[in-house]
């Protein structure tokens, strides 16, 4: 239906019953994950402007550029970094021009190194405080402003919240950030475990104090809640992943931050939990993703958390004659949700790991419980390189990019290890899709990052995906929505007001996939209302023209659904 050499405009009419603001909600879509993998590619971005970008900890995207988190290198004495890493998806992902390199690891004469996962909050991207070194745990927040250059020093800023106890992962309703507590005392050993969450609101001044609060959660969950490695949101709960204990924790965003009541939690051992990094919603289940091992927990949203029949899982080693065991984060592309692969234990030892890339996936439309819905993929090797070893990535609507870590100790240092700059891409679509029109989308996509992603419109072109969002999310009640792209621009319209536009230049790919309303075609994204009329044109409508679209009600428009 669609003509990859004009423009294209999308429009639905719509009325809502729920204005939550997390999960892929689909208006209209020509937009289907293959039931095959479409592929990999990678490139080494080890030395992007002539700096040692690699070693990283989960990235973040703001909807076209992607940021790489800096953790650490593998040198002896645990020599932390600042040295962000950006990539541009609009570019050609093996032109090193797509990269660029910044260190901002001395920002407001601070020492800003060592960070774990990112949030976007639609014009900020807030650096997860983790560690300096081997001695010291820090929550000196690190935040850029994307409205300026990224490698001027104008645009970066810091805040040290004054807390001596790591950050791992972060989660965002919209306003607050939730930062997940992991350890305090020494670095080296990691043997205490910390449940002190620091939640900061982002309409509050960065630099204030009293822009932060934080609670000790084990005071009223017991000692066992603490030490989290991720966090999740669903539309109204927070979600903190526990890296040990198996003690999994909710807060109610809609009840007060330091009552006991607003909390709580449930030991998931009972079903198989291990060790998690990271989590993945996919609009219904929340799956916690399984590290060093390979049970898949998950948990029914529509239920209660305490209720153990919500809970389920499954072990997923081996599938389709891989080993799939050991994954860190996560993401979900409508059809289905992927675990990052990191490590599985090859020996007795702790340090008995083989660092790999299987993949692994899962069809959310089919049992949980059952092998064949299950598929895997070896990346190892892509592009003649060795892509092995990540900690999580950014979604950008098509491409997940995996962050690079470490790919093991050094053969002839066993006290160092190998950190890299490979950056892995895992395509979902291909060119199994050319747009989709959505109400809201997953912001916490990636496992350990988070973002609140209201109305979105995405084109996939010959270049990637083009992806225009706004963070404004829409009341319940009837609304007009309305994507546009021109080849040069691509625009989203709220009750015929444009909210959001970004450049983007690309040919649209062909696809003769029907239009699907409501939904992603053979997938999940099932939007929470009613879709009243739809229109797809194969020109990019003006301003004036979709003004005058949303002035007409339904029953007028003469548009079909």
């Amino acid at each position: 239906m669609t003509n990859p050499a004009q423009g294209i405009t999308v429009s639905a009419w719509v009325e809502a019953t729920d204005g939550r603001g997390e999960g892929l909600q689909a208006l209209v879509s020509q937009w289907r994950p293959p039931d095959r993998w479409p592929g990999f590619a990678a490139v080494d971005a080890g030395q992007t402007d002539g700096l040692p970008s690699r070693g990283y900890f989960g990235a973040v995207c703001d909807g076209r550029y992607v940021y790489f988190v800096p953790e650490m290198h593998g040198e002896a004495g645990c020599p932390t970094h600042g040295i962000v890493l950006r990539l541009d998806t609009h570019a050609d992902f093996d032109d090193p021009a797509a990269f660029v390199a910044y260190d901002a690891g001395r920002t407001d004469g601070m020492d800003t190194r060592g960070y774990y996962g990112g949030v976007f909050d639609g014009r900020y991207v807030y650096f997860v405080p983790r560690q300096l070194d081997m001695v010291q745990y820090h929550s000196r927040v690190l935040r850029l402003d994307t409205e300026g250059v990224f490698d001027n020093a104008d645009s970066w800023a810091a805040f040290d919240v004054g807390e001596a106890h790591s950050q791992q992962g972060a989660a965002f309703d919209g306003r607050y950030i939730y930062f997940c507590p992991g350890f305090s005392g020494n670095p080296e050993k990691e043997d205490e475990h910390c449940g002190r969450v620091i939640r900061y609101d982002t309409r509050a001044d960065f630099k204030n104090q009293s822009s932060y609060v934080s609670i000790d959660v084990t005071g009223f969950l017991g000692t066992a809640s603490a030490c989290f490695d991720g966090g999740a949101f669903d539309g109204r709960y927070v979600y903190f992943v526990p890296l040990y204990s198996g003690m999994a924790v909710r807060y109610d965003t809609a009840a007060a931050f330091d009552e006991p009541q607003s909390w709580q939690v449930y030991d998931v051992r009972p079903h198989g939990y291990e060790l998690a990094v990271g989590a993945v919603f996919d609009g219904t289940w929340l799956y916690y993703c399984a590290y060093g091992h390979a049970k898949i927990v998950r948990f029914d949203t529509r239920g209660d958390f305490t209720d153990p029949t919500r809970w389920e899982a499954y072990d997923a080693d081996p599938t389709e004659n891989l080993r799939t065991t050991g994954f860190d984060g996560g993401f979900f592309d409508g059809r289905f949700v992927y675990f990052q692969p990191f490590f599985l234990h090859v020996g007795p030892g702790p340090r008995d790991n083989q660092f790999h890339a299987h993949y692994l996936r899962y069809d959310v439309t089919s049992p949980f419980g059952e092998p064949t819905s299950w598929q895997a993929q070896d990346a190892s090797a892509t592009a003649s390189l060795h892509s092995v070893g990540y900690n999580g990535g950014a979604f950008d609507g098509r491409f997940f990019y995996a962050a690079p870590w470490q790919q093991g100790r050094k053969p002839d240092n066993e006290s160092e290890f190998i950190t890299h700059g490979i950056v892995l891409r895992c395509d979902t679509l291909g060119d199994s899709g050319t747009f989709s029109l959505r109400w809201c989308d997953c912001g916490h996509n990636g496992g350990l990052n988070a973002a609140v992603i209201g109305p979105s419109f995405l084109v996939n072109t010959d270049r990637g995906c083009i992806r225009v969002s706004s963070q404004r999310l829409l009341v319940p009640g009837r609304h007009h929505l309305a994507g546009t792209y021109d080849g040069e621009m691509i625009r989203l319209y709220v009750d015929g007001h444009l909210v959001a536009q970004r450049s983007g230049v690309g040919r649209m790919v062909d696809s003769d996939l029907p239009i699907t309303v409501g939904r992603i075609q053979d997938g999940a994204g099932k939007f929470r209302g009613r879709v009243l009329a739809t229109a797809v044109m194969t020109e990019a409508a003006t301003a004036e023209e979709v003004a005058e679209m949303a002035r007409m009600p339904p029953e007028d428009t003469g548009l079909s659904t």
